[in-house]
């Protein structure tokens, strides 16, 4: 019985210590604003591809974005580097704007097109979830999308 009840009040403490945590986290980082969140540095039109992950994240969430950053670099390194690409990590807690924008409750790999610095379409890609741990198909995933937004871009220009 005295075991039961260590074992509780470890857990207990560890609640509260995160739950503590958690909201000195949410409280002491600036959000970035929706102006900084579309501006691209560069002229003209981009693909964005955005990960917005809540302030504390798990090993999963580390891992959708490991492998969507891996991807990036990986298959489109040139991209990212002409600015036809911009790629962002984004905590969707910091910033209410941006979590009603995109309606995220949970961390996603958003890809969209900017043109003229506002968003003229864009997909949450909440599959992320059910293929982090089949990185083939993930990176699949996203580059699908990331392929249909730049085909689409470049009918724009």
């Amino acid at each position: 019985m005295e075991k039961i009840k260590n074992l509780v009040t470890i857990l207990l403490v560890t609640f509260a210590l995160i739950s503590i945590g958690f909201v000195l986290g949410k409280n002491s980082v600036k959000g970035v604003e929706i102006n900084d969140f579309t501006s691209s540095g560069i002229k003209g039109n981009f693909v964005a591809v955005y990960y917005l992950h809540s302030t504390f994240r798990c090993v999963t969430c580390n891992t959708i974005e490991k492998l969507t950053y891996e991807l990036l670099n990986d298959s489109y390194d040139d991209k990212l580097s002409n600015g036809k690409i911009q790629w962002r990590e984004i905590d969707f807690q910091e910033n209410e704007t941006i979590a009603k924008k995109f309606d995220v409750v949970a961390s996603c790999v958003v890809v969209g097109r900017i043109v003229n610095g506002e968003f003229v379409e864009y997909q949450r890609l909440d599959n992320v979830w059910e293929l982090v741990n089949k990185p083939i198909e993930f990176k699949n995933y996203i580059a699908r999308t990331i392929d249909e937004n730049l085909a689409l871009m470049e009918e724009i220009e």
